[in-house]
């Protein structure tokens, strides 16, 4: 039998949780495309503040094909850590929404 989104979305608002999976998966790469985002940003002429993501997840040098590529990976990785503990976090608390 088929669940709709509606019925589904209704299921997840009754119990007060989210899926950490599909969480995990979204804040991995929003966290890797933040990177990318940063590292064309070194290439502006104006002021970087980009670098100081982008040396959280690498040594190499800002403007480097490595640091995109190293960056990325770990950013993404902790991306998708940071948000699956928020996720279990969440689904762990749920109850305390309730009255």
């Amino acid at each position: 039998m088929a669940v709709s989104a509606v019925a589904h979305t209704d299921a997840i608002k009754a119990r007060g949780t989210i899926s950490v999976t599909r969480l995990a998966i979204s804040g991995g790469i929003t966290a890797g495309l933040f990177l990318v985002f940063c590292w064309l940003g070194t290439f502006l002429p104006i002021s970087s503040p980009t670098h100081a993501y982008i040396s959280l997840f690498t040594n190499a040098d800002i403007t480097s094909g490595r640091a995109l590529l190293e960056g990325g990976v770990w950013a993404a990785l902790f991306g998708a850590l940071i948000s699956a503990l928020f996720g279990l976090v969440h689904n762990a608390t749920a109850g305390l929404g309730r009255r």
